[in-house]
């Protein structure tokens, strides 16, 4: 799916997080639950899961904090005064995942079969693993990312009928936010 040319003032955490979406939708493109109908960067602390259904992918920012390359991930403060430093290494913490349509009861009060569930759960193992993989062997390679940091997955639901996972990635880039633009 082709996605809208946008110019957002963000250039620390916007590029990163368009990127990993561009990769946890080619990732995704022949998962075990079938390629999300929607795959894209999403506002919010907490994911709206609106269509998992036909499947549901996202990447979130989570935070964007100055960094120090040898405390990464660790964050730091940053002083705003004349002797500043610039914040030429940011760190970008992100939230990659999927939700899919949940096994439930049906029209005659009968619980999901154990082939059900295994279903479910098997397509949410797939998905974690090609964004896992994405993450760490196609993000590296983004221009201007030093490190890739890859934490928790977790499960999300199930919860009206969708169940999910999101794992958590922060990326350090190397973008200073005070270029001269005399220069």
């Amino acid at each position: 799916m082709t996605q809208p040319a946008l110019t957002v003032a963000d250039e620390v955490a916007w590029p990163v997080a368009v990127k990993l979406r561009e990769l946890v939708g080619d990732a995704l493109v022949d998962a075990l639950g079938g390629a999300p109908a929607v795959c894209a960067v999403v506002p919010g602390r907490d994911v709206a899961i609106d269509s998992c259904c036909d499947g549901q992918a996202w990447v979130r920012i989570v935070r964007t904090y100055p960094v120090l390359p040898g405390e990464f991930p660790g964050g730091r403060g940053t002083p705003l005064d004349d002797g500043a430093d610039p914040g030429a290494f940011w760190a970008v913490e992100l939230g990659a995942g999927t939700a899919r349509c949940a096994p439930t009861i049906d029209d005659a009060g009968n619980p999901p079969t154990a082939v059900e569930l295994e279903r479910s759960a098997a397509e949410l193992a797939d998905d974690a693993g090609r964004i896992r993989r994405a993450v760490l062997c196609e993000l590296q390679n983004v221009e201007r990312v030093e490190s890739v940091w890859i934490g928790e997955q977790s499960s999300v639901g199930p919860s009206g009928g969708c169940v999910g996972q999101e794992v958590l990635v922060a990326v350090m880039t190397n973008i200073c936010v005070c270029v001269d633009e005399e220069a």
